[in-house]
């Protein structure tokens, strides 16, 4: 069984038996599931749905588009297999993966949550919040999301883009490429005479919640205690692995799920947490979805400080529930919510208790030296 993350997570739920019709099935899915279920619009799609006796996975997603949620979408099988790989690690592409772009429910264009560290897009000078006008000549206004990813895919040629930043246009080629994402990178520095530690958290894939574990006990062993948790442009990914990472550092709840008739579920790790630490969490305007609920979590907690930019404000959890051998349907079904009941959802996100705009990432950035001197007491532990 799959159980992986679209925005925050996605629980895979077995193809229904029986005969029903592919609309008669999407239908039931988001009856079931929809965290939107209950509004007039969702409503008036559902007689239209069940009224189309010849339905495509084409016709069906055209038809959701209607809704103006790009995370309710139809998924075939090949391109789930490519979001499988884009959550391991393997990427193939520009570095926009599944989760890292969205449809703008207002224009109905293509909008960047963040590109990966280590892809061609990122490189490329590609960032948080640009809008994709065009792809190879190809406007976005209108096309669905997968349209749109099966145009960013590939492990060879270049893509020429459009961008909208700021009000101008710019025009922007990106190659193809395929590499291994590195999940999570630490590493100790001495700064003012003092040990730190550096764990940096690119994607929530599979195991990098164990990384992260094995990344703090090292970090133990050698008696640091002050740690540097660098979440800047991670879009998110499994939401358990992002529970075990937090579970390094605290053994209370982390978050909540929060569905439609509003239950609540605890985001939590059962593991044990090592000695606490002092921690200043960097974000910016690509920290999205897990990797928000994790800063947020940290941030109530363990006292972490946030520091940098306010993120960017991306949490709703989905469900895939497959519809036969070759489809499943993408249903957003809760929403995540801090500890202090902070929503992270339509922009939403965190404002850091201490601000830095600097679009740089690097070792000596001015987030990261911020988050240096607030660990080695250079600026006060209350600082805004």
């Amino acid at each position: 069984m799959w159980v992986s993350l679209i925005l925050a997570s996605a629980l895979m739920q077995h193809p229904s038996t029986g005969t029903a019709s592919l609309s008669t099935k999407v239908v039931a899915a988001i009856d079931q599931n929809y965290l939107f279920a209950d509004t007039d619009s969702w409503q008036r799609l559902r007689a239209d749905l069940i009224r189309d006796t010849d339905p495509s996975n084409s016709s069906i997603d055209q038809q959701l588009a209607k809704l103006s949620d790009g995370d309710l979408r139809i998924v075939t099988s090949e391109q789930m297999n490519a979001m499988q790989a884009e959550t391991s690690g393997n990427e193939r592409g520009i570095g926009l993966v599944d989760f890292a772009v969205t449809i703008d429910s207002e224009t109905g264009e293509a909008k960047i949550v963040t590109p990966l560290v280590a892809s061609p897009a990122f490189k490329a000078g590609l960032r948080p919040g640009d809008v994709i006008v065009s792809i190879n000549g190809r406007g976005t206004r209108g096309l669905i999301h997968e349209d749109v990813m099966a145009m960013l895919r590939g492990d060879s040629g270049k893509v020429d883009l459009t961008i909208q930043r700021d009000k101008r246009e710019i025009r922007v080629q990106v190659a193809k490429e395929t590499w291994a994402e590195q999940a999570v990178e630490s590493r100790s520095f001495v700064a003012d005479k003092q040990q730190l530690g550096y764990i940096g958290v690119r994607l929530f894939t599979s195991d990098s919640g164990e990384q992260v574990r094995q990344a703090v006990n090292a970090l133990e062993a050698r008696g640091i205690d002050k740690c540097i948790i660098d979440l800047r442009n991670n879009p998110g990914g499994y939401l358990d692995a992002m529970a075990v990472a937090g579970s390094a550092f605290t053994d209370q709840t982390l978050g909540w799920k929060v569905r439609r008739d509003g239950t609540k579920e605890p985001i939590y790790a059962a593991n044990k947490p090592f000695k606490a630490m002092r921690l200043a969490v960097l974000i910016n305007e690509g920290t999205a979805s897990a990797a928000e609920i994790l800063a947020a979590g940290l941030h109530d907690t363990a006292s972490a400080r946030l520091i940098g930019a306010r993120t960017y404000g991306r949490g709703q959890i989905q469900t895939y529930v497959a519809l036969n051998e070759n489809a499943g349907i993408v249903v957003p079904a809760a929403s995540a919510e801090s500890v202090k009941a902070v929503r992270f959802n339509k922009g939403n996100g965190l404002t850091p208790d201490v601000l830095s705009n600097h679009p740089g990432r690097d070792s000596y950035d001015a987030a990261y030296q911020m988050a240096t001197a607030l660990l080695t007491h250079k600026i006060g532990h209350s600082a805004r």
